[in-house]
């Protein structure tokens, strides 16, 4: 994205103050878009007018978490292992092999789907016969919607993208303007409908740009044997994200929503993190502007002096520019969280009924902020050890977090109200010394893994010698 980067920073140069906030409302939208307006379209449906109390709202609020949660870790590894796959294809002009791999994961997700979903709610008691149809089918939509993001992404068609998921809001918004008493199965089927819009303009836009041709790539196995770590690790992130809060759905002792006889959350614990989520993506759409930016000019430069066969002293020059910047990003980036993260705490006192959070629980939003601050910030070490396609590193990281944020979750909950919350911010704070630890020394041997560790062609010919011995 470093393209888009460019031209978005030097909008931000600029002496309009219109621009300026274009720019970084812009580059918000790129960083979170799809989430931020399926946020804004369940708001639209929650506007729907109710004569009672509209309580299919709360049931249809579930199901729509649940397909959220089982969807993100679905798809994650279909996308990690897809995503990079189709990225080295292009990257060498090889065009072809683009649809089968997203047919592949497609594939993959829909039986994935139809033997944990579908049983799912089956099991569900109260729903009636349209509900669990309704509901099984937003588990696809929802799921189909991930997985094409980021093929849509690898060819840089973020406008479209957005003009996918902003139409789904904007529909959501006028069907829930409409709609008078509306029961679970049509609040589902009306947030179906936005989501089926949206993948229909997807799967268009790709299949405009790569056609419908469907070659079988052999080398797609080869390639996830080789690469087994990506969907691991895609995995292990979303595991991570949901762990507290499935932790907290099933096991705190009080203050649960159950709904359906098989559908439980919290929503005082859910809002709270929820919130902090939020309460990022400004932080991230600056980094993304600006720091981002810079890391790629001089990842770029380091990785384009290898392929001119430079000097060793000039090599390690444009190294330790990359280390000081990745270094100084990080800094940075949690800096500037950990001050979001305070004024975000001293403002919530003043709108803590209009975030919709008890008294109870604002002890829940302070951990929460703070840990989205670690979060994020590990989660930033995370990606530059993909960018250095140091894969097992980054699968540390967020195993480290999937399996610290369930263990002390757990262990925490027994210790009562107070301590809600101290598990992932315990967690989130670990992984990111963690993972800031093994970014510190990876770095200075950069050059090492890009002619050693990651070159493809050496390792290859290790193979071939070795099957041309036996």
């Amino acid at each position: 994205m470093s393209g888009i980067n460019t031209r978005i920073e030097w909008m931000t140069r600029q002496n309009t103050l219109s621009v300026i906030a274009c720019a970084y409302i812009y580059a918000a939208l790129l960083v979170a878009g799809p989430w931020i307006f399926t946020m804004f379209g369940i708001l639209g449906l929650s506007f729907t007018r109710c004569f009672s109390s509209c309580a299919q709202l709360p049931l249809f609020r579930s199901i729509v978490i649940y397909n959220s949660l089982f969807s993100l870790v679905v798809t994650s590894p279909l996308v990690f292992l897809s995503g990079r796959y189709v990225s080295d294809r292009l990257y060498v002009g090889e065009f072809r092999r683009f649809y089968y791999a997203f047919v592949g994961s497609l594939s993959a997700f829909c039986l994935i789907t139809f033997a944990t979903a579908v049983p799912f709610y089956l099991s569900a008691p109260t729903l009636d016969d349209p509900a669990r149809f309704a509901a099984v089918q937003n588990a696809f939509l929802i799921g189909f919607s991930w997985l094409l993001i980021p093929f849509v992404a690898v060819i840089r068609a973020y406008v479209l993208l957005l003009v996918a998921f902003g139409t789904n809001a904007l529909l959501m918004f006028l069907l829930g303007a409409i709609l008078t008493d509306p029961s679970t199965t049509v609040l589902l089927l009306a947030f179906n409908a936005g989501f089926a819009i949206t993948d229909m303009i997807l799967i268009a836009i790709l299949v405009r740009y790569f056609g419908t041709h469907l070659e079988p790539e052999r080398d797609f196995l080869h390639f996830l044997r080789q690469k087994w770590e990506l969907p691991v690790a895609g995995l292990a992130y979303a595991i991570g994200i949901w762990a507290d809060k499935v932790t907290m759905w099933f096991g705190a002792p009080s203050e649960k929503l159950s709904v359906a006889g098989v559908l439980q959350t919290m929503p005082s614990y859910d809002t709270a993190m929820f919130w902090a989520q939020m309460a990022s993506i400004p932080i991230i759409a600056v980094a993304f502007v600006h720091l981002e930016t810079q890391f790629t000019t001089l990842f770029q430069q380091f990785y384009g002096r290898l392929s001119h066969h430079v000097s060793l002293r000039e090599l390690t020059g444009a190294m330790r520019k990359l280390r000081i910047c990745i270094i100084s990003s990080v800094v940075t980036l949690f800096v500037a969280l950990a001050v979001v993260a305070t004024v975000a705490i001293l403002s919530s006192f003043v709108f803590m009924n209009e975030l919709g959070l008890r008294p109870s629980y604002m002890s829940i939003l302070r951990l929460a902020l703070w840990a989205m601050a670690f979060h994020t910030s590990a989660m930033f070490c995370f990606v530059f050890l993909l960018y250095f396609d140091l894969r097992q590193q980054a699968l540390i990281v967020v195993s480290i977090y999937a399996l610290l944020n369930t263990i002390l979750t757990l262990s925490l909950l027994r210790l009562g109200e107070v301590f809600y919350g101290y598990g992932s911010m315990i967690a989130a704070a670990v992984t990111f010394l963690v993972a800031f630890t093994i970014l510190l020394r990876e770095l200075p041997w950069l050059h090492y893994h890009a002619f050693i560790t990651n070159n493809t062609s050496l390792h290859d010919g290790s193979v071939r010698s070795r099957e041309e011995e036996d």
